[in-house]
């Protein structure tokens, strides 16, 4: 069996977390042995998710932000186990993974590049320092490989493209939306429209909440939906409250079943300035969905306008009010989005996939080596 390891900043909620969590749940286990080491976070929702599939998680208490034992421990733990993969997900994670994956001599080193424009400039230059090390640098997207490849100066010729996947089976026995708005306390009539994940400024949860604003007298049975906790969660509640429709804005906490809530609203919306490939569209779409996005990262990757959903450009209230409103003035329009996003995930976004190729090119590297017939 070969021997991989995965490093990852930290096991909370999150996009990265929930690949990672997908990959481990549908990997070859009879080919590949997998283990998962973080930074920190190692007891919260993500590592008690990858515990429960058997795969063993090591937490490396990193409390503070210069604990450099944390590496050390790292170091120590890589050269024990003497993996013949590592595979880092996340910055914090990529930058000592990689270093420190050479000097404890892994043969093979994968990282992940997951989101793009969010990099201040120390950032790019470390990244671009350490870009030499790995083997390969998985991408989400064409456009985060591009971004990659032309703003932070990796080399071309290590990026692969692997986008996310999503396991359907999760939504084929959704509850019907009456049920599922009883199941989370939602409003049993009207419409609802959602922004799912935790409210940062990079998610431009404010110019949401201006369209809203802006079409909520139209359309009284309208309440619109945040889902997740972040640090821009209370100005969000504050904003939202001095609203003359403040009580048709709801707070949600993280939940852990997004599936069966989507099943109870009617749009996604995720207004996002930046975006690498974001997993809750793939779960709108799976569960059927109309989307309204901005047309940014790897979204348009996802969305195909005016088949799937409508894409507008980012930090425009108005776009989003009209795009929005075009969705609730014509139900069968939205619908029929719906079910055109459940089969472009079935078509081209499946978890088997994601694993396949994930899987191909841990074995072409590891073939390029000659590693195969040791292992």
């Amino acid at each position: 069996m070969i021997k991989v390891v995965h490093f990852i900043t930290e096991l909370d909620r999150g996009g990265a977390q929930m690949a990672l969590y997908r990959l481990l749940r549908h990997a070859d286990r009879q080919k590949f042995a997998h283990q998962v080491v973080c930074l920190y976070n190692g007891d919260k929702v993500g590592a008690q998710q990858i515990r429960q599939l058997g795969t063993p998680v090591s937490d490396l208490g990193m409390t503070a932000q210069w604990r450099l034992d944390a590496l050390w421990r790292l170091y120590r733990l890589l050269r024990r186990e003497r993996p013949f993969l590592l595979h880092t997900w996340m910055f914090h994670a990529n930058i000592p993974g990689r270093v420190l994956g050479r000097l404890a001599g892994v043969p093979v080193i994968i990282s992940a590049e997951r989101t793009m424009g969010q990099e201040g400039r120390l950032r790019r230059a470390l990244n671009r320092l350490t870009g030499r090390l790995p083997d390969s640098i998985i991408c989400v997207s064409q456009q985060v490989a591009n971004f990659a490849a032309q703003e932070i100066g990796l080399p071309p010729a290590k990026l692969s493209v692997i986008r996310n996947g999503i396991d359907l089976t999760q939504f084929d026995n959704l509850p019907d939306s009456q049920t599922a708005r009883a199941e989370f306390d939602l409003p049993a009539q009207g419409k609802l429209i959602a922004a799912i994940g935790r409210p940062r400024p990079v998610k431009g949860y404010t110019f949401l909440l201006q369209a809203f604003a802006q079409i909520a007298p139209a359309y009284p049975d309208l309440y619109l939906i945040f889902v997740g906790d972040g640090p821009e969660k209370r100005p969000l509640q504050a904003a939202a409250a001095q609203l003359p429709d403040a009580n048709r804005v709801l707070f949600l906490s993280d939940q852990p079943d997004i599936p069966r809530l989507l099943a109870g609203l009617d749009i996604l919306v995720l207004p996002s300035l930046w975006e690498g490939l974001p997993n809750v569209v793939l779960e709108a779409m799976a569960a059927g969905l109309p989307v309204v996005a901005t047309a940014v990262g790897g979204t348009p990757e996802l969305v195909i306008h005016n088949q799937t959903g409508l894409l507008v450009p980012p930090q425009s209230p108005e776009a989003l009010a009209q795009a929005i409103s075009q969705l609730l003035d014509h139900p069968k329009l939205a619908a029929q989005m719906g079910q055109n996003g459940r089969q472009r995930a079935a078509a081209q976004f499946t978890i088997e996939r994601m694993v396949q190729q994930t899987e191909a090119l841990y074995n072409r590297l590891l073939t390029e080596k000659n590693l195969r017939q040791s292992a």
